[in-house]
C-alpha cells in the first residue's frame, strides 16, 4: 500500500511540473511577441536555444522545490 501512495505521489509531482512548464513557456512566449522561438529554432539559431535552455533549467529547479 505505501508503493501505491508513493506511485501516485510521484505522477502528480510529475502532472504538476510538466503542467507548470507548459503554462510557464506559454507565458512567456505571450510576453515576448515579437519572437517566434519555434521559427527560430528551425533556422538554427543558437543563442534562442541556449536561452530556452536556460528557462527551462530555471523552471525545473523552481518548480522541484515548489513540489516537494
Amino acid at each position: 500500500m505505501d508503493i501505491l501512495n508513493y506511485l501516485v505521489s510521484i505522477l502528480m509531482s510529475l502532472a504538476i511540473g510538466l503542467g507548470g512548464f507548459v503554462i510557464a513557456y506559454k507565458i512567456f512566449d505571450w510576453l515576448t511577441p515579437g519572437v517566434h522561438f519555434s521559427d527560430q529554432l528551425k533556422a538554427d539559431n543558437r543563442s534562442v536555444a541556449i536561452f530556452l535552455a536556460g528557462l527551462f533549467i530555471g523552471l525545473g529547479l523552481l518548480l522541484g522545490n515548489a513540489v516537494k
